[in-house]
């Protein structure tokens, strides 16, 4: 196995369930705010969890489909969940292949979770979901963080009748993203990565976003911070800005944020703080066990950790809306 493949591997292929110590927002955070959870079958016969969030005045001429980024599930995206619920959206979530409440040994592929998203707008369309039949003809819109911003992006790509997309922290393309990652310049010693993915994914390993974002008409949102390591800006949303000249793209672009835009700077501080305490203690061997960590983590405000930029939400509601 190539050195490539191998980082791929070590980075993407895997379980992701939660750990027992970082901390997750439940429903139960959030007064008022309703929920409901069912399964379906995806194409490939594994088992895969949604859910659906929503207030009262939710809008029922569209929907929103979060894509959660690379992890355990969605729930580490309920802080934005919520807020785009508070601001009148139903938003329709999942857990990907691999990933928390669903099937799967692993996570496939990075273009796996493009084939579950595809999967639940089917069934969304197909109108055979009790709950989800009234949304079968409605409007899309995809949201997604940086595994879910490619999958988000990957979405609109290939469904020709949404129209409306936010790419936070996204990448655009896996080798371009492996790039970025290995500072390896040269995109013949990424063969191996495109000849697994085409095996294990074909169907969605073929597409194309450089080419659909030269020619789509569709209104996308691009978030970035200069400075993210996780998905290095310049072998992803540096490559559209620089050259864009159509005006349904439209970009915000920040710096200091890391990998989180969307989060105030001093979430990011505190999140610093906390996770750097946590691993220095875990080194040194001050928490040596589960039941220590988590101790150390339970008095910790996931609010405070989770703050939204509301110039940052205020950008995004803008382009929801428009």
């Amino acid at each position: 196995m190539g050195y490539a493949l191998k980082q791929y591997k070590n980075g993407f292929i895997q379980r992701f369930d939660k750990d027992g110590i970082i901390p997750y927002f439940t429903i139960s955070d959030f007064e008022g705010l309703n929920y409901k959870e069912n399964k379906f079958t995806n194409s490939i016969g594994i088992e895969i969890a949604y859910f659906v969030y929503f207030y009262q005045n939710y809008q029922k001429d569209k929907y929103i489909i979060f894509c959660p980024g690379i992890g355990p599930g969605h729930t580490a995206y309920l802080r934005e969940i919520e807020k785009l619920a508070k601001n009148g959206y139903l938003v329709l979530t999942l857990d990907y292949t691999g990933c928390d409440k669903s099937g799967g040994e692993t996570l496939l592929s990075v273009n796996e979770p493009t084939r579950d998203v595809h999967d639940l707008i089917e069934l969304v369309k197909s109108g055979k979901d009790d709950f989800l039949a009234p949304f079968s003809s409605k409007e899309i819109i995809v949201i997604g963080h940086s595994l879910g911003g490619y999958t988000a992006l990957n979405t609109i790509n290939i469904h020709p009748d949404i129209k409306k997309a936010v790419i936070i922290s996204g990448f655009i393309d896996v080798i371009l993203e492996m790039k970025g990652l290995s500072h390896i310049p040269f995109s013949f010693l990424f063969s191996d990565i495109k000849r697994f993915e085409k095996k294990t994914n074909n169907e969605y390993a073929k597409i194309k976003n450089l080419k659909y974002l030269k020619n789509t008409n569709d209104d996308i949102l691009f978030i970035h911070s200069i400075d993210d390591q996780l998905v290095p800006y310049k072998t992803s949303t540096a490559l559209i800005y620089k050259k864009n000249r159509k005006e349904n793209l439209q970009f915000l672009i920040v710096d200091n944020k890391s990998h989180n835009p969307n989060y105030t700077l001093d979430a990011l501080k505190y999140i610093k703080e906390t996770f750097g305490t946590l691993n220095k203690l875990s080194s040194d061997g001050t928490l040596k066990t589960l039941e220590d960590k988590q101790n150390f983590m339970k008095d910790k405000d996931i609010f405070k950790m989770t703050e939204q930029d509301e110039e940052v939400f205020s950008k995004i509601l803008e382009f929801l809306n428009k």
